[in-house]
């Protein structure tokens, strides 16, 4: 028999699917949200590489928490399952509620570095006028 004879079947490999992505998002994202977390911990100093371990780390929870219930609303979507469409809903808009608070604390915290202006070197050119600053 095929898939397409036995739904049963089908729905089997689909609630597997759904379990593994919500265990992936269950344990995975806290799982790489600690090791951010512990990164440099027990060192008196961070260093540089430290503090970019642990902003790769948090990066890919915040991808991992965003990207696993999109997927599993898409899947849901297009099987037309009511029930994960409506679990992984909600935690994609946890997910977003909380990377997006999470990039805001960033801009606002650990805003870019000044840039320092280069020094101006002035050519006068022949020909034309002089359009150094100062003359």
């Amino acid at each position: 028999m095929t898939v397409e004879e036995r739904p049963d079947q089908r729905l089997s490999w689909l609630l597997l699917v759904w379990v593994l992505l919500f265990c992936t998002w269950l344990f995975g994202v806290p799982l790489l949200v600690l090791q951010a977390a512990f990164t440099g911990a027990f060192t008196p100093v961070d260093t540089a590489a430290d503090l970019a371990e642990r902003d790769r780390l948090t990066m890919w929870a915040e991808i991992v928490a965003v990207g696993v219930p999109l997927v599993g609303v898409l899947l849901a979507a297009i099987t037309r399952r009511r029930a994960p469409a409506v679990v992984f809903g909600i935690l994609l808009f946890l997910s977003v509620a909380v990377a997006g608070y999470n990039w805001a604390y960033d801009a606002r915290h650990n805003p870019a570095p000044a840039t320092t202006p280069e020094p101006r070197i002035c050519q006068e050119h022949s020909g034309g006028d002089n359009r150094c600053p100062g003359n």
